[in-house]
């Protein structure tokens, strides 16, 4: 009796698969990528000329967050600022912790209904700590009743590596009117894709540990003066950390 053939597609299928995964593999692994400085932020409770009031962070949104190490709240001064803040740790190997750091406001927040619009300020809020400069992505966001905006900055940090976004989202006309569903879809894609495609480009490993940090004020009076205290009260919020490899 003649033998049958095997099966030509489920064979290259297998040997691809097994490629990808053992190149993937390689590609982290072999020789793995040294990086100069490891970054990492703590949140300063007391700043001076502040005061802060903790949030308190449901169980059902800290397992959503997949983490317990947070810190929230808000902070005020005598002249009538405040800025709200949110920073989150993740430990290396959580396996929740990628699709985590990934909702950005324009996810987050376009999903429940704030929208992304021309805040009059540069699209990145450059932050001073000693001799470094960590730049914080910013963007203006319209309230879901549309009656004021709010100057937000946020940064994340992946295996101790900052995580630019290579390109600002614009959300679709179509989209501004969907449910919040369909309009977090977007912004989740793009975000994502660019912290995908920077893990691929610069060997970052993606299974270390994460920190993701954003804080805001609002920009109703003016914009540029709300840039500026931004800037001033992030570096006195945070301190950043900045550890050379081991020789």
């Amino acid at each position: 009796m003649t033998k049958s053939p095997l099966p030509i597609a489920p064979f290259l299928i297998g040997v691809a698969f097994l490629g990808a995964t053992g190149a993937a593999w390689a590609w982290y692994n072999i020789s793995p990528k040294q990086f100069p400085v490891s970054y990492r932020f703590s949140p300063r409770p007391d700043v001076p000329g502040w005061k802060f009031v903790p949030e308190t962070i449901s169980a059902q949104a800290r397992d959503i967050l997949a983490t317990t190490n947070l810190f929230s709240g808000t902070y005020s001064n005598p002249k009538g600022d405040t800025v709200t803040v949110f920073l989150g740790t993740w430990d290396a190997n959580n396996p929740k912790q990628m699709s985590v750091v990934a909702h950005t406001p324009d996810v987050c927040w376009v999903g429940a209904g704030w929208e992304p619009v021309a805040g009059g300020h540069p699209d990145k809020l450059n932050i001073g700590f000693g001799t470094n400069a960590i730049p914080f992505e910013a963007r203006t966001f319209l309230t879901p009743d549309k009656r004021s905006r709010e100057l937000t900055a946020w940064c994340t940090l992946v295996s101790g590596q900052l995580f630019e976004e290579e390109k600002r989202f614009e959300m679709p006309e179509a989209v501004r009117a969907a449910s919040p569903t369909e309009r977090q879809g977007p912004g989740s894609r793009h975000a994502l894709k660019s912290k995908l495609t920077k893990v691929i480009k610069e060997r970052i490993p993606g299974s270390g540990s994460k920190q993701f940090v954003r804080f805001s004020t609002s920009s109703n009076g003016n914009p540029s003066a709300s840039f500026d205290l931004m800037a001033k009260f992030g570096s006195q919020w945070l301190d950043l950390h900045a550890a050379t490899p081991l020789p």
